[in-house]
Parts: structure tokens; C-alpha cells; sequence
């Protein structure tokens, strides 16, 4: 694998994940602050975009297969420009939308923050067509440390995108969605002018309804290995799409409850991503690939899981700001090892035309356990109460280790396939 064959996507990757990481330290405090949400509404938000994603993902997958990885991008993109400027218009239209006497049961505001969560994750094809692309020009046995270096591009995005969201809140609550949009605009061009297609005509799918359909759900729970490795992927995105929603909430209300000057929170709040970010960074760039060497993909999964499950947990006793900070490094280690891993177990279920529709079927489960987190975590957020949000987490995490100890098990994921 060389590097120049990959980093055109991955630096397309960076950019889109630098843009959607400027909104992190944010969303939720300006959804309750200044548009009147909840909290178990404000963690909503993240159901509304994994909720359409889930809807488009495997439809743009097909697309992918049978059209290419480029124009898939492309409209993912423009999509995600137009649902951050929905986000910068958001108060002055729901201003709008209130004085029309229309009874929403929220703000016209908040509204509007739904609508644009919403076109965002209906054109959330970029992440899933990115993949496809790694897979189309990397190897069987390359595609582990391929998606390893994909994490990293997203790490590296979620460490300098929350230091700039949050430095720019201090100017203004709008402010990060104007630099939001600025930067996916910029990823746009970037993906126009400099992105090769990888998945040429003569290597693509029929593109015949009949013959790109959707895979059964009987083959799929018929598939014990393939199952196994879904539902891994789901457990512990359950469990992670508690944090989300809710750790700047958390960190507003409980670490920083008594801290004078609130807008200096974003600030530190995009400072702690930041920390997440680098270590995520260093997990990819720097310990992934020896790791999988060592422990192997199946073994890789199970320690991931447990670093994840006991780093969550923790977050739930610690109020301590630095201390908070510090624990975001297991928490990247354990995630950060554990995603690639699957992505690249899933890509062994199936032959080269039918990567897309393979990465576009995991990406809808990943977004099905989006769905569902930011809905259980919102509730005990509010109603029980914020650490108990992290308690609950971690051990759902704990089902994840269930199911990543039986992969151990399935011998027929020892044969890496060979191109074809």
C-alpha cells in the first residue's frame, strides 16, 4: 500500500470531520441556551441525523457501487454545507417561524436546528463512500491498517476542529456554524479538483435493481460471523452515542457548574475533543498497526472493548476537569482500536463490486445504535441524572465483550480473502 494512493481521501476526510467537529463543543449548549431545548431534546439532535442517515446510508452505498465514490462525495457535502448554513439562519427563521402562531411544541428555532440535523444525515454518505474508496485501493490485507489510517484523518479532524469551535464561541453562539460552513465549502472544492474516481465502469455492480438489491436479512442472521461482527459494532455504538450528546452538557452543568465566565466553557469544552482528538491520532498513526500484528484482528476487538468499557465508566465519578481530560486517552485507545478492526472484518462478506453495499450495511447499523443512544441517554440525562448517563454506557459495553469473545470462536475469519 502506498500512501499517495490513500491520502487524497483521507485528507478529504480530515477536512469534512475538521468542519463537523467545529459544531462538537457547541450544539447542544446553544440548542438549550439560546433555542430552549432540553437536554433529552438536545441529545435528540443526534437522533435525527443518525435517523436519516440510517435511511440514506445504504441507498448511497448502491449509488457508490453502481456510479462511483466521487459524485456520492460530492453531494454529501453539498448537503452538509447547506445544513450548517440552515444552522447559521436558524434563530432569525425561527423567529420567523414563531410569529407565524404555528404550535410546534418547541421554539421555531429548535426547529430549525432539527431540520438542518436532518438534510445533514440524509446526505451523510461521505464517511461510507470514503470507505469504499480505501477498500478499492488497498488490498485484502492491507484494508485493517487502510481504515486504520482513516480513523487517524477523523481524529485528526475532531482534535483541531473543537479548539476552533470552541475559540470561536467565545465571539458569538453563531459563530462556529459561519467556520463550519467555510470549512465543508472548502471541502467541496478540495474533493472537485483533486479526488480521482476508484471505482472505474467495468468494476462496477449491474446496475439493474434486481441485481444490486439489498442483502436479505435472512442471510445476514444466517451468517453467524457476519452477525457477530454487526452486532459488536452495535453494542458499543450504543454505548458510545451516550457521549455525544451529552458530555458538553455534562461538562457545562457538572465539571464547570460553578466556573463565572460561561463563555470561556466552549473554549475549554473544545480543548478536552482536543486532547481526545490527538490521543485518537496517536492510537491510529502509532500503536494500531503494531497492536493488530500482535493481538490480531478478532483479539484487537475484545481489548478494545474493554479499554472502551472501563474508560466510560470512569467518566461517570470524575468531576475533576484535568482528570476528565486525562481519561479521554483509554477512551480513545479503546474506540479507536476497536472500529477500524470491524470495518475491516466486515469487508471479508463480500467481493469487490459489493464492498459499497457491504461498508453501507454496517454504516446503517452503526447509525440504528446512534439512533437509539442519544434517546436512552437524553432520558437518564434528565431524569436520573449525568453521571448515571456513563454508568448505564459502560455497561452496555459490556455486551459488546459478550459478543467479541464469541468472534474469537469462528475460525472461517481466519482466512484473509485474496483479490479477485
Amino acid at each position: 500500500m502506498t500512501f499517495k494512493r490513500i491520502y487524497p481521501i483521507l485528507l478529504i476526510v480530515f477536512t469534512n470531520l475538521l468542519g463537523a467537529g467545529v459544531i462538537l463543543p457547541v450544539l447542544p449548549i446553544y440548542a438549550v441556551g439560546q433555542m430552549g431545548a432540553t437536554a433529552q431534546q438536545a441529545a435528540l439532535l443526534g437522533t435525527a441525523f443518525f435517523a436519516a442517515q440510517f435511511l440514506s446510508a445504504p441507498w448511497l452505498g448502491r449509488l457508490s457501487d453502481q456510479y462511483g465514490r466521487r459524485p456520492v462525495l460530492l453531494v454529501s457535502q453539498l448537503g452538509t454545507v447547506l445544513s450548517f448554513v440552515l444552522f447559521i439562519v436558524a434563530g432569525p427563521v425561527g423567529l420567523w417561524l414563531d410569529g407565524l402562531g404555528i404550535n410546534f411544541g418547541v421554539t421555531g428555532g429548535l426547529v430549525m436546528l432539527f431540520v438542518a440535523r436532518i438534510l445533514d444525515g440524509l446526505t451523510g454518505g461521505n464517511i461510507t463512500a470514503a470507505r469504499a474508496y480505501l477498500s478499492d485501493v488497498t488490498g485484502p490485507e492491507e484494508r485493517a491498517s487502510s481504515m486504520g489510517y482513516l480513523s487517524a484523518a477523523f481524529g485528526a479532524g475532531f482534535t483541531f476542529g473543537p479548539v476552533f469551535g470552541g475559540l470561536l464561541g467565545t465571539y458569538g453562539p453563531v459563530v462556529p456554524f459561519i467556520g463550519a460552513a467555510i470549512i465543508t465549502a472548502g471541502t467541496f472544492l478540495l474533493t472537485f479538483f483533486t479526488l480521482d474516481e476508484s471505482h472505474p465502469p467495468e468494476s462496477r455492480g449491474v446496475a439493474n435493481a434486481q441485481e444490486t438489491e439489498r442483502l436479505p436479512l435472512r442471510q445476514i442472521f444466517s451468517n453467524r460471523p457476519l452477525f457477530l461482527v454487526i452486532l459488536t459494532g452495535f453494542l458499543g455504538t450504543v454505548a458510545f452515542a451516550a457521549i455525544p450528546p451529552t458530555f458538553a452538557l455534562y461538562v457545562d452543568q457538572v465539571v464547570f457548574a460553578d466556573v463565572v465566565d460561561r463563555a470561556t466553557i466552549p473554549r475549554n469544552i473544545g480543548l478536552m475533543f482536543a486532547f481526545l482528538g490527538v490521543a485518537t491520532v496517536l492510537t491510529q498513526a502509532v500503536f494500531y498497526r503494531p497492536l493488530v500484528k500482535w493481538l490480531r484482528e478478532r483479539k484487537m476487538i475484545v481489548f478494545g472493548q474493554i479499554i472502551f468499557m472501563l474508560s466510560v465508566l470512569s467518566i461517570g465519578f470524575i468531576t475533576n476537569p484535568i482528570l476528565l481530560t486525562l481519561m479521554m486517552a483509554p477512551f480513545a485507545l479503546g474506540r479507536g482500536v476497536t472500529d477500524p478492526t470491524l470495518q475491516a472484518l466486515v469487508t471479508r462478506f463480500g467481493d469487490e463490486k459489493a464492498q459499497g453495499q457491504m461498508l453501507g450495511l454496517f454504516q446503517s447499523v452503526i447509525s440504528l445504535a446512534m439512533i437509539f443512544g442519544p434517546v436512552w441517554a437524553g432520558w437518564i440525562y434528565q431524569n436520573i441524572g449525568p453521571s448515571e448517563t456513563y454508568i448505564a454506557s459502560g455497561l452496555l459495553v459490556s455486551g459488546g465483550i459478550f459478543t467479541s469473545l464469541l468472534l474469537l470462536r469462528e475460525r472461517s475469519l481466519d482466512v484473509v480473502p485474496q483479490a479477485t
